[in-house]
């Protein structure tokens, strides 16, 4: 398993790009059901299971950076919350990490920085572990807003492969077009809450 090496992992993600996907969070937890077990695919430095611990029965945080798994788990130790565990692991090996099945399988802003080609792996392998995907990451094509042009400078500063990901993801169709090559069924969609994102519930 590779470990992921963004120059913004660990401490400079948790403090100022985590932050940013709260109103998205917040979207998120108005269609999940209470006391549901909960998978974060590309959890980064654990936002959202430390903010969905008292809303939910578990949570499982994974991603690929050892940094941000570093981060999550001070943030962790930091509260005294028992129902949330976080994992070093690949998103496109989920069944080799882990032994559960959960009600949702839950992933934002990780696509779209992801190599085409581990896209649907991805998603296939939330498939099986899962009952329901939520997925949550920019809305296509690129609004030629303000809102916009920040996502495309924001995506040009996180590195060069990062940008050309993001730039295919945007050029391919964005989360539709991901979602019926991965042949999963559209239960839920909800644009532009907040501007330019894009919420999904599949299944």
């Amino acid at each position: 398993m590779n470990d992921k090496k963004h120059w913004y992992d660990g401490l400079i993600y948790d403090k100022f790009i985590a932050p940013n996907q709260d109103k998205l969070f917040g979207e998120i937890k108005k269609i999940i059901e209470p006391q549901s077990n909960i998978l974060d695919v590309g959890c980064g430095t654990g936002r959202l299971p430390l903010q969905f611990a008292d809303f939910c029965e578990s949570i499982t945080g994974i991603d690929l950076s050892s940094k941000n798994i570093e981060v999550a788990n001070a943030n962790l130790n930091k509260t005294d919350i028992k129902n949330v565990t976080f994992i070093h692991g690949s998103a496109v090996e989920l069944k080799n990490n882990l032994n559960k099945k959960f009600d949702y399988a839950i992933t934002t802003y990780v696509l779209h920085e992801m190599p085409p080609a581990d896209r649907v792996k991805v998603l296939k392998e939330m498939k099986q572990v899962a009952n329901k995907i939520i997925i949550g990451d920019y809305i296509t094509p690129t609004p030629k807003t303000l809102w916009g042009k920040l996502n495309v400078v924001v995506e040009f500063l996180a590195g060069s492969d990062h940008y050309n990901n993001f730039k295919l993801y945007v050029k391919s169709g964005g989360l539709l077009n991901l979602i019926n090559e991965a042949d999963l069924k559209l239960v839920k969609e909800i644009k532009n809450k907040p501007q330019t994102a894009h919420l999904v519930m599949v299944e």
